[in-house]
């Protein structure tokens, strides 16, 4: 039997979705409710990844608990330990600049596909930016250069709220840097 690509990667993600870093029990609404539906996966995701955009800041509240904890190897220097613990540090790491990084703006999100269990998301996801004239990291990249990259979270998920509580996430931020023309001082195998 030959299994299509939404199959093999659902095959492979599902231990991660009933394994991932363990949500701490939620503060925003009692009791818990029902697992989340189909028909709430796609706008859950896409207020999560709205938060990131350009502009997006506003709708945060909207979007994560009050305890949310993030998990990313890459933004905390390659250990397992969460790098935000609530609601206010990640307002605060969003805003403090343009979240794609130096010199891109105009940054949306597009849910790419996703797939759940009664309250998770396994979410991939593509940024969309637009490069700035102020880059740097020794970048000839021109302004108005349209760059796209992709990510996967595993979004946990508050059953009360139906907002995010818990994410581990991945970026592939390697084709990101490559096409913002990033100098980091490492092979360039083009």
């Amino acid at each position: 039997m030959k299994l299509s690509y939404i199959q093999s990667l659902l095959f492979c993600f599902l231990p991660i979705l009933t394994s991932a870093h363990p949500s701490p029990p939620s503060t925003e609404g009692s009791p818990r409710g029902g697992c989340i539906h189909d028909n709430e996966v796609e706008g859950i995701a896409q207020r999560w990844l709205n938060a990131f955009a350009t502009g997006g800041l506003h709708t945060l509240d909207s979007a994560v608990t009050e305890n949310i904890m993030i998990y990313d190897e890459g933004a905390n220097n390659g250990t397992t330990s969460a790098y935000v613990h609530n609601r206010t540090e990640l307002y605060n790491t969003i805003s403090e600049g343009p979240y794609g990084g130096n010199g891109v703006t105009n940054v949306t999100y597009d849910v790419v596909f996703t797939f759940h269990t009664c309250n998770r998301i396994a979410l991939r996801w593509q940024q969309n930016e637009y490069t700035t004239s102020d880059i740097g990291y020794g970048s000839n990249v021109p302004a108005g250069q349209n760059i796209e990259f992709k990510g996967t979270d595993l979004l946990t998920i508050d059953l009360a709220s139906k907002k995010v509580e818990n994410v581990t996430t991945s970026a592939d931020l390697l084709n990101d840097y490559r096409a913002l023309g990033y100098n980091l001082g490492v092979l360039n195998l083009s």
